[in-house]
């Protein structure tokens, strides 16, 4: 089957939400160990989003990792107010830390009908997410968009190297990828000189990263709803 061209998107964040969950969790967890341990909210939370980063890029982005930075700032707040640990505390971090993972995502605007219309104009639609293979395909098919996907790619963590491998023998100059990661989605396809389309929204401190945005490669969008008009213009397609 010949396609217009290939979509490699990126799925947290630019397909679905995904960063309020860990946020609202976050600020519940900070609120529970400066109770536990008499320190300022603000000072744990910190201190637990610098261990996230730390932790996630020791683990890389799999679902325990959010467990273990956590237990690790209440253990270090808890030794620093020489309070014993509490594994009533422990547990109940571990099931907060629990929650972004499990909570039904809710799709962004415009997000289903890019991924519609993506389809629908004959391009190859890969979603290329970066994850436990597990929680990130139970997420896709619980969002009820599988009828305009073609392919899933989970790998622990998006690199050049991966990416060039879910390429594959695709033509690159017909490959483009989008997401919302300046680390994870950008990056490597500018590093491999494949376009790269930013959806430019909040992201966590893993993904902040310098990129070069005078690349021709580069194009920034402030919501994936933009999408269509950009590609209808580079492979000369009807909106």
């Amino acid at each position: 089957m010949g396609f217009t061209g290939h979509a490699f998107v990126d799925w947290d964040d630019t397909i679905a939400e995904n960063i309020r969950y860990f946020r609202e969790v976050e600020a519940q967890i900070s609120l529970l160990i400066a109770g536990r341990t008499g320190f300022d909210r603000d000072e744990v939370q910190r201190r637990g989003a610098e261990l996230d980063v730390a932790v996630a890029r020791q683990m890389g982005l799999v679902r325990e990792s959010l467990a273990v930075a956590w237990l690790t700032c209440y253990r270090e707040f808890a030794g620093r107010a020489g309070r014993p640990v509490d594994p009533v505390v422990e547990a109940e971090l571990r099931r907060l830390c629990a929650i972004p993972y499990e909570t039904r995502q809710e799709l962004l605007p415009g997000a289903a009908e890019t991924l519609r219309w993506l389809h629908e104009a004959g391009f190859e639609v890969t979603i290329w997410t970066a994850g436990e293979d597990a929680v990130q395909r139970r997420k896709i098919q619980e969002s009820g968009l599988t009828r305009w996907i073609h392919r899933q790619t989970v790998v622990p963590e998006k690199t050049a190297e991966r990416l060039r491998d879910a390429i594959g023998d695709r033509d690159p100059g017909h490959c483009f990828v989008v997401g919302n990661s300046r680390h994870s989605d950008i990056r490597p396809a500018l590093t491999l000189g494949v376009a790269a389309y930013h959806v430019d929204v909040e992201t966590w401190a893993y993904d902040h990263l310098d990129v070069d945005e005078e690349d021709p490669n580069y194009h920034r969008l402030t919501h994936i709803g933009e999408l269509p008009r950009l590609l209808a213009q580079r492979f000369r397609l009807a909106v």
